[in-house]
Order: structure tokens, then C-alpha cells, then sequence
């Protein structure tokens, strides 16, 4: 059984007490021996003895006083160490009552501690969780262990409902537009289509006298095949389109080499030639310019007139 330092300190007074007492006792008996010697009066004798005898009873009476006093001190704080047996059953600790508590004989000082805990909404989501409240003796906390009881229900995540939103409005339709009639707004809101690239297209197609079908449009330069393919969906070519056409044999020079089949150098050439042997009648008589070849010669086809 451990001392306290307060049961220490009234152990240590009772002992000098009873020093001091017997110390004095000897003292006294020593003085009224001597005086008895000097004493003549038998009725002195008795007060003497009278006297010595109230003492000794007193000196009795306060070690039995302070002796019961130490006895009552040490086994108040006995019994206020060992707590009446726990008489555990099946609980939560994050719901059991301050009166279930104490029911079973747990330490009032532990459910404070978890009364605080839960009040700042903490909780025990595991049995193991009562091993670190505060003030509760491990051997108590292991004989607690099998009756704790978990709602797991309090720990289920809430099901995340998706609400429906509202349905997105539909896209403004768009009016398909002729490719040949088009301007560098209506290409430019083609996805990746700027204004550079809008330019060639418009200025390769004026040359042309206007698109025939969709392989001229790959002609045009740094036009990427995926952004004509973005083109077509927004924009068409009708079936019989609308070209300008250009007349070989008035042409000047210049007007020729706006067609970005000619170009300059062929444009100079075809000026000579038709110069120096007359007008042409048909494409075919083209390819008497030796530099001329049947493949441009077929482009040029749709776009000529004699």
C-alpha cells in the first residue's frame, strides 16, 4: 500500500509528538521524584500523584486519538483507491448515459472526460478507441473491451445524390452556307479556321472562278485535312456550282496569273504562244506548249472558254 505525502507528514508530527511526550514525561517524573524527597506533607504527596496520573492519562488518550486518526485517514484512501467490482454490459460509448455509466461501476471522472469528447463531436469509430480516454485504468479498459458495441450506421458516408440539372439549351442550328458564296466571317467561325487561313481560302477560290469539288479546297495552302473536314459540316458545295469563267484568248497577262493553277510564269508563256499562232479554240490546243501538261490541263478544263 503506497503512503501519500499527506498521510507522510501526520505520521512524522504523531511521531515527534509522542517523542516530545515521553521526553516531558521522564522530565516531570524526574522533577516531582526529586521534590517528593523535599515534600514533608502527605496531602502534597497525593495532588503529586493525582497530578501525574491525569497526565499519563491524557498522554494515553491523545496517542490512542492520534493513532485512530491515522487508521481513518489510510483507510478512507483505500477504499477510495479500490473501486466496488465493474459490472459491464454491452454499451456505445458514443451514446451511453451518464446513469448506464455509472451503473456499471465505471469511474464517474472517465465519462467527464467523454462527455467533453463527445460534446465537441468526436466519436469512437473503433472498440479499441476507449483505451485513450483519459483517467481510465488499462485493466478496466481491457475488461471493457468485448462489451463495446458500435453503430456503425453513425459513420456511414451520406449517398451522394446527383441532382438533375436542368437540360442544356439546345444549340442555335446553324444554316449549312455555300462555300463558293461564303465570306471570311462565316469561314472564320469554323473551328480552326482564322482570319490568314479565311483569306487563302477566299483569294484561292476567286482565282479559281469559284471551288468545283472538295479536293480543290485541300489545295489551299497550310490548310490542315482536318479543319476542311470541320469546314464541310457547316458548309457545302452545291452540285452544280456557279463558276466564273475565264476567257484564254482575252485574258491578259495579269487576269491569268490570278488563277493559281497558271501563276505567273505559265500566264507569260500562254500570252506569247497565243500571240504568236493565234486564239485557241479548245483546252487541248494548250498542250502545244510543250511546258503544259495533261493534268493541268484538265483543271483548267471547267474553268475556260473560247
Amino acid at each position: 500500500m503506497w503512503i501519500t505525502k499527506k498521510q507522510f507528514r501526520g505520521a512524522w508530527f504523531l511521531g515527534i509528538l509522542i517523542v516530545l511526550t515521553a521526553a516531558a514525561n521522564q522530565w516531570i517524573g524526574g522533577y516531582f521524584s526529586i521534590q517528593n524527597q523535599k515534600l514533608e506533607s502527605p496531602a502534597d504527596s497525593i495532588t503529586l500523584d493525582s497530578l501525574l496520573a491525569e497526565i499519563h492519562i491524557r498522554q494515553l488518550a491523545d496517542k490512542e486519538y492520534f493513532k485512530k486518526e491515522f487508521e481513518f485517514k489510510a483507510g478512507f484512501k483505500k477504499a477510495e483507491k479500490s473501486d466496488s467490482p465493474i459490472q459491464v454490459h454491452d454499451f456505445d460509448p458514443n451514446t451511453v448515459t451518464r446513469a448506464d455509466w455509472l451503473a456499471m461501476n465505471l469511474p464517474e471522472k472517465v465519462f467527464n472526460g467523454l462527455e467533453k469528447y463527445r460534446a465537441k463531436g468526436g466519436r469512437i469509430r473503433k472498440p479499441e478507441g476507449i483505451l485513450k480516454l483519459y483517467n481510465l485504468d488499462p485493466a478496466i479498459a481491457q475488461q471493457m473491451l468485448p462489451f463495446v458495441k458500435l453503430d456503425s450506421s453513425q459513420f456511414a458516408k451520406p449517398k451522394f445524390e446527383f441532382k438533375k440539372s436542368p437540360p442544356f439549351p439546345e444549340k442555335p442550328k446553324y444554316k449549312p452556307f455555300d462555300l463558293n458564296e461564303a465570306d471570311t466571317t462565316q469561314l472564320m467561325a469554323v473551328y480552326g479556321i482564322g482570319r490568314g487561313i479565311a483569306n487563302r481560302i477566299v483569294r484561292h477560290r476567286n482565282g479559281l472562278g469559284g471551288f468545283m469539288n472538295k479536293s480543290q479546297v485541300y489545295e489551299v495552302f497550310a490548310l490542315d485535312s482536318a479543319v476542311v473536314e470541320e469546314l464541310f459540316i457547316k458548309a457545302y458545295l452545291p452540285e452544280n456550282p456557279n463558276i466564273r469563267k475565264l476567257n484564254i484568248n482575252l485574258a491578259t497577262e495579269e487576269d491569268l496569273a490570278k488563277n493559281p493553277y497558271i501563276r505567273k510564269g505559265f500566264a507569260r508563256i500562254i500570252v506569247k504562244y497565243r500571240t504568236q499562232h493565234g486564239p485557241f479554240k479548245k483546252a487541248e490546243d494548250l498542250l502545244e506548249i510543250k511546258i503544259l501538261k495533261q493534268d493541268l490541263v484538265d483543271k483548267l478544263r471547267a474553268y475556260l472558254e473560247f
